[in-house]
């Protein structure tokens, strides 16, 4: 497989980005980052934490710094990406220049059941409790970020995506 430097997962929450880059970074033997993960080592809080102290703007700051100091440093590693980080400052632009971009695109419906599953409270973009109401903000998010999301060099629609769906897909694009 020709990796000039790493994968990049993109996609909305809940998508598998996290759970499918640590299975995906072991099965190809990279390094396994997750960016947001990365934010609070460096900012020493939660993501919850910057949004509530600084707001969304200077977290997209520290999300775009944290970013390309990876991609200046790292070689051969899976990164999961925040749902929004392909839409603020030329984000995309920059992974796809770093390697290959997969976008994990899984119906809202499985979303919202996924995100609730795993608790709202965690993730400061989504507000609602309630299911119906959950899928209207992640279909609405997803309408705002399709444009950057269908950058990314491969796009995977299916709400069961595998880690052998996305080494194929990485691998027919090396072909």
């Amino acid at each position: 497989m020709n990796i000039k430097n790493g994968i990049f997962l993109v996609g909305l929450a809940g998508s598998g980005k996290s759970t499918l880059g640590r299975a995906l970074a072991s099965k190809l033997g990279f390094q396994f980052i997750d960016l947001d993960n990365e934010i609070e080592k460096k900012e020493g809080m939660t993501i919850p934490e910057i949004f509530q102290k600084w707001g969304e703007g200077q977290f997209r700051i520290f999300e775009r710094e944290t970013l390309h100091q990876l991609i200046a440093v790292e070689d051969s590693f899976v990164l999961a990406t925040g749902g929004g980080t392909p839409c603020y400052h030329f984000n995309m632009d920059a992974m796809n220049e770093a390697g290959k971009t997969v976008y994990l695109d899984v119906a809202p419906g499985d979303l919202a059941l996924r995100i609730i599953e795993d608790g709202v409270e965690g993730r400061p973009m989504f507000t609602s409790y309630d299911h119906v109401d959950l899928i209207q903000e992640i279909r609405e998010m997803k309408s705002m970020r399709e444009e950057y999301y269908e950058q990314a060099k491969i796009k995977i629609r299916d709400n069961k995506i595998s880690v052998e769906t996305i080494i194929s897909n990485l691998n027919s694009i090396d072909a």
